[in-house]
């Protein structure tokens, strides 16, 4: 046998460099990191092997906090602004339904048009903004709904606030889903529900917010001889204006545009994200067949209406229902107690978020509070020994049901391969939008009494469809999709 030949060393080959989806070994300070360019370049010289992608040294959690800091809290603020114009009326209404000669039935209905419109063009303007991109879809919005809003102080009949409140879910359309689809653009799975959870808690912490302003405008603004629901829609429709323009410097589209990342990090996300190929792959055409064909849209579809009918109905009548109920005896005490149910939802969404997060289960972290939420509306339903017992079973009811919102969507997220994502998420929450619909229709139907049969009916039905999908929740232990693990 001839002289063995020489062999290229191997002896650091994967141990600083890794290919594209592998972390290496920590680092130093102990947390995990990835070679390449930069941080591994005299190894990969080493390297026989030319046709390995090796990506760039990133500190992750470092990564992670600058991503959260630099897009969370702003788009917090968003949703908030959104959220407050949404259903400020219900607060407006406890003076300005005598001006105008509203009473409970036409009331539910000019508050739940809002969503006729939203529902038309919802699923449309998320395929447009993951083409086009978020921030100037965005920028519309925001701007576009801000204008209206202001609108509505103007108005002199029920005709024209429901104008305006069509109009307005109009140019609203899209916003939710498509600021859940931007945030799948920048956080990975293994935190996409701590940061939904802190986007959806904007729907409480607006009713936290709404609840002593309003107030505070209904009792003291009356400037000009301007009754103060009219200044209501002014003070608090001037910031989405203002907002809306912001977007256009503070949102980027993609972390491939974000100046404030460097090129390594720009690189280690693409590499782990789907932003690009959701805006790639997103059709200009709506693929109701291919959405149709998934297993799990029946019941995310169902569990999103139930949901919206219930919470949406409770946004825009707990200020009356309150009011009515003789819990309260003035404007401060009714925003008190319709803070309560949501400052405790703020607090559930969190930290059943962080710990669904941790888990990585989707599927429980959404039936467990489907369940306990079922149970205290059944419980609302039947005789519970008056006004008080029932405004703590509501409000119980509320914070579970929020508790599901981040783990749902996150689930709704994994549910739909890129090339669907967009109009699939914007399906989902245009079927909460239908429930959302009805939700203050049934409230007006029923007197906008928290006791009344109709009212009783729906809590009931509402606590056993809830229960049926928390059990198909928990039997589909199959794929979301194909090629989903």
């Amino acid at each position: 046998m001839g002289e063995e030949p020489d062999l290229p060393d191997l002896s650091a080959f994967g141990k600083n460099i890794t290919t594209t989806g592998t972390l290496s070994p920590a680092g130093p300070e102990g947390r995990p990191r990835l070679q390449g360019p930069g941080g591994g370049k005299e190894k990969m010289d080493q390297d026989p092997f030319k046709t390995i992608t090796a990506l760039p040294d990133v500190d992750v959690p470092a990564l992670d906090r600058k991503i959260w800091w630099r897009i969370i809290p702003f788009v917090l603020v968003l949703y908030v602004i959104s959220i407050l114009d949404r259903v400020n009326i219900g607060y407006a209404a406890l003076t300005m339904n005598t001006d105008l000669g509203i009473d409970p039935f036409l009331f539910g209905l000019i508050s739940g048009i809002f969503f006729v419109s939203y529902i038309l063009f919802e699923v449309p303007s998320n395929q447009i903004l993951a083409k086009t991109g978020a921030r100037i879809w965005l920028f519309r919005i925001m701007v576009s709904w801000g204008i209206i809003a202001v609108l509505m102080a103007f108005v002199r009949t029920p005709l024209e606030l429901g104008i305006l409140r069509f109009l307005l879910g109009a140019a609203e359309a899209g916003f939710a889903p498509g600021l859940i689809l931007y945030l799948s653009f920048w956080f990975r799975k293994e935190t996409i529900a701590k940061a939904l959870a802190v986007f959806f808690i904007a729907i409480p912490l607006a009713m936290i917010v709404a609840s002593p302003v309003s107030a505070f405008i209904l009792s003291h603004a009356s400037w000009f001889g301007v009754a103060g629901w009219r200044w209501l829609f002014v003070l608090e429709g001037i910031p989405a204006i203002l907002l809306g323009c912001a977007i256009l410097s503070c949102l980027p589209d993609l972390p491939g545009k974000a100046a404030w990342l460097g090129p390594g990090e720009r690189e280690w996300l693409a590499a782990r994200l789907e932003g690009k190929r959701v805006q790639d792959e997103t059709s200009r055409k709506i693929p109701f067949r291919q959405l149709a064909s998934l297993p799990m849209v029946p019941v995310l579809c169902t569990a999103a209406f139930m949901v919206g009918l219930f919470l949406t109905g409770l946004l825009f009548w707990l200020p009356q229902l309150v009011q009515s109920s003789g819990l309260s005896g003035s404007f401060a005490q009714t925003g008190f107690l319709v803070m309560v149910p949501y400052a405790l939802a703020v607090v559930v969404m969190y930290a059943w978020s962080r710990h669904s997060d941790r888990s990585g289960d989707r599927r429980i972290h959404v039936a467990v509070p489907f369940v306990f939420a079922a149970v205290l509306l059944i419980a609302l339903s039947l005789p519970h020994g008056g006004t008080a017992p029932g405004y703590l079973l509501l409000a119980g009811a509320v914070a579970a049901c929020y508790a599901a919102y981040a783990p749902f969507f996150a689930l709704t997220l994994d549910t739909f391969p890129p090339a669907l994502r967009a109009s699939g998420t914007a399906l989902v929450n245009t079927i909460a939008s239908v429930g959302s619909f009805f939700g203050p229709v049934v409230f007006g139907l029923s007197g906008g009494q928290l006791a009344g049969s109709l009212s009783v009916l729906l809590f009931f039905l509402l606590g056993i469809a809830l229960i049926l999908c928390a059990a198909r929740l928990v039997k589909g232990t199959g794929p979301l999709h194909k090629g989903s693990g």
